[in-house]
């Protein structure tokens, strides 16, 4: 099993909201979507996989204690979403909204703080 050691920075709701304006200007199809991601990034569970670089396991919005399995390299997701419309689902869009706050601190992982 490798593992992979992942820091943390810390952002805040200001920089989330930044993030998820910039993803809405630029796919404004998408605006429920991604609306729905950072209601996920929130209050939902988003955990790496510690084998798969790309791959993590994400909460269910609407499921507390669901999960599903998001593929972020491939852009791949195992909801009845993505599988019915083969789009960016919201778990998808959750984990492109934590990849970008963590690009805007340097790092592999961020926490949001209220």
């Amino acid at each position: 099993m490798t593992t992979r050691q992942v820091t943390t920075a810390t952002v805040s709701i200001a920089e989330l909201r930044d993030v998820v304006r910039v993803a809405v200007e630029r796919h404004p199809e998408a605006r429920s979507r991604i609306e729905a991601a950072a209601s996920i990034v929130l209050l939902r569970s988003i955990s790496p996989d510690p084998e798969y670089v790309a791959c993590f396991t994400v909460e269910s919005e609407s499921e507390p204690g669901r999960f599903h399995s998001v593929d972020h390299g491939v852009g791949v997701c195992d909801c009845a979403d993505y599988q019915r419309r083969g789009l960016r689902c919201k778990h998808l869009w959750s984990v492109r909204i934590l990849a970008a706050l963590a690009r805007l601190h340097g790092r592999q992982a961020v926490a949001v703080a209220a």
